[in-house]
C-alpha cells in the first residue's frame, strides 16, 4: 500500500510539474530573450566553471529539462572517457556518437545519445567541451527551434571558451617569464603590467568599500543620530550612545582613509606636489615623525603612470619609516633635473647594513620600491648604516622610447589593464 501511495505521489508531482511549469515560468521557450540575457551574462565570466553555471541556468530557464551536465571528451582517448556515475548509462553511446561523427565535430554539432542529446560547445585541439541534456520532461524530441537555440548558445560559449584558453596561455607565459628572470632583473614591461593590474584591483577594492561598507556606516550613523534626537532616554544610555556614535565616526574616517590610500583622489588634477602634501599631512597625524618636504619647479608634463609611481614610492617609504625604521624626522626632496625627476628620501631611523639589504627587501617593502623604479626604467640607490638612518635616491626618466612606442598603440594602456 505504501509503495502504491509513493508511486502515485511521484506521478502527481511529475504531472503537475509538466502542466504548471510553462505557466509559472514565463521564460520557457523565450529564445530571443534568453540569447539577450545569456550574451550579457557571459561578458562577466572569468572562469570555465562560471560559464558552465550560466549556461546551465539558462537551459533550465528555457527548456523543460530534468538534468544538464558538462563532459570533457578527449577524441584521442575515447576509451578512457570518465563520466559521473549517474551518467554511466550514456558513456558507450557518447563514445559511439563521437566516433561516428569524427570528421564533422564542429561547434554546434548535435549528437543523439542513449538518453538525451549532446551539443559541442567548445573545442581545443583534441579536447571537446560537450553539453549533455537529458530527455525533456514531456518526453518529446527536441524540435528545430530548440536545436537552433542550443547551437547559438554553443557558438557563444565557444567564443568564451577560446578567450579563457587565451587567458590561461597568457598566465602560463607570464609564469615562464618569471622563471626565466629568476636571478636576474625582471623585464620592465612585465613589472609595469603587474603594477597596472595591481592598481586596477586597488581601484576596484576602493570603489567597493566606498559604495558598500562606507555607505552602510553612514546610514547607521544617521539612524543613530535620529534616534538620539527623537527619543527621551536616561543620561547613562545617552552617554553610551554618544560613545557608539564616536566609534562609528572613527570607522567612517578609517574607511575613507583606506579608500584614499587605495585610490589617491584627484592625483592628476591636484598635481604631484599637492597630492604629496596631503599624504604627508595625514601621515603625520597617524605617526610620530616630522616630514620636511622640499620641492623645486616641475615644468615637465608627468603622465598618470609616473605620477602614481612617485606617489606609491613615497607612500611605501613612509610606511617603512613608521613600521620598521623608527624614524622621528624625514626629509623628502622632489625636483626636475633636465629630463629626469629626482626623488630623495632621508630619515634618522635605525638604518641597516647594505650587505643585508637584499634580505631586508622582503620584510621592509623596499623590494616593491625597487621594482616600481625598474618598471619605469629608472635608477635607485640605497645608502644606510646601522644607527645612521636610510637614504634613498631615485631618478625617473621623463621620456622613454618604450613608453612612446607603447603609447602609439594604446595611449591609455587599456590593453594592459584590461
Amino acid at each position: 500500500m505504501c509503495y502504491l501511495l509513493v508511486t502515485l505521489m511521484l506521478f502527481l508531482k511529475e504531472y503537475a510539474d509538466l502542466k504548471l511549469r510553462p505557466r509559472l515560468n514565463k521564460d520557457l521557450h523565450n529564445f530571443q530573450g534568453s540569447l539577450n540575457r545569456f550574451s550579457a551574462r557571459i561578458s562577466r565570466v572569468m572562469k570555465r566553471s562560471d560559464l558552465e553555471r550560466v549556461l546551465e541556468q539558462e537551459i533550465y530557464h528555457v527548456l523543460p529539462v530534468k538534468k544538464v551536465a558538462f563532459l570533457e571528451v578527449d577524441t584521442d582517448r575515447l576509451s578512457e572517457l570518465k563520466l559521473d556515475p549517474s551518467l554511466a548509462d550514456i558513456r558507450e553511446s557518447v563514445i559511439s556518437a563521437v566516433q561516428a561523427s569524427a570528421n564533422q565535430l564542429v561547434i554546434g554539432t548535435v549528437l543523439n545519445v542513449e538518453r538525451g542529446i549532446c551539443v559541442i560547445a567548445g573545442k581545443k585541439l583534441n579536447i571537446l567541451h560537450v553539453l549533455w541534456l537529458d530527455v525533456k520532461g514531456n518526453r518529446t524530441k527536441y524540435n528545430l527551434d530548440e536545436l537552433a537555440w542550443l547551437r547559438t548558445l554553443a557558438n557563444y560559449s565557444a567564443i568564451v571558451y577560446e578567450n579563457l584558453y587565451l587567458i590561461e596561455s597568457l598566465v602560463e607565459e607570464l609564469e615562464l617569464e618569471f622563471q626565466k628572470q629568476k636571478g636576474a632583473d625582471t623585464s620592465p614591461w612585465l613589472l609595469r603590467l603587474i603594477f597596472k593590474l595591481s592598481e586596477k584591483e586597488r581601484r576596484k577594492l576602493a570603489s567597493d568599500l566606498h559604495d558598500s561598507a562606507l555607505q552602510d556606516q553612514l546610514i547607521w550613523y544617521r539612524n543613530l543620530e535620529s534616534a538620539m534626537l527623537d527619543h527621551d532616554m536616561s543620561p547613562e544610555l545617552y552617554e553610551k550612545l554618544v560613545n557608539v556614535r564616536e566609534g562609528l565616526l572613527d570607522v567612517i574616517h578609517q574607511i575613507r582613509e583606506t579608500c584614499n590610500e587605495l585610490r589617491p583622489p584627484l592625483l592628476q588634477e591636484m598635481g604631484i606636489i599637492e597630492a604629496l602634501e596631503g599624504l604627508f599631512e595625514q601621515a603625520q597625524i597617524r605617526s610620530n615623525y616630522i616630514i620636511d618636504f622640499r620641492y623645486g619647479v616641475v615644468t615637465a608634463d608627468i603622465n598618470d603612470e609616473q605620477l602614481l609611481t612617485i606617489f606609491r614610492i613615497v607612500q611605501e617609504l613612509l610606511r617603512n619609516a613608521s613600521k620598521h625604521a623608527k624614524a622621528s624626522h624625514i626629509r623628502i626632496t622632489l625636483e626636475q633635473q633636465r629630463n629626469d625627476i629626482r626623488l630623495t628620501y632621508m630619515d634618522d631611523g635605525i638604518g641597516l647594513k647594505l650587505e643585508d639589504l637584499k634580505d631586508s627587501y622582503q620584510h621592509m617593502g623596499l623590494s616593491g620600491i625597487k621594482e616600481r623604479v625598474h618598471s619605469m626604467e629608472g635608477v635607485i640607490d640605497f645608502k644606510s648604516e646601522p644607527g645612521n638612518g636610510l637614504e634613498v635616491e631615485i631618478s625617473l626618466p621623463l621620456e622613454s622610447v618604450s613608453w612612446d612606442r607603447e603609447s602609439e598603440g594604446d595611449s591609455d594602456g587599456s590593453h594592459l589593464a584590461g
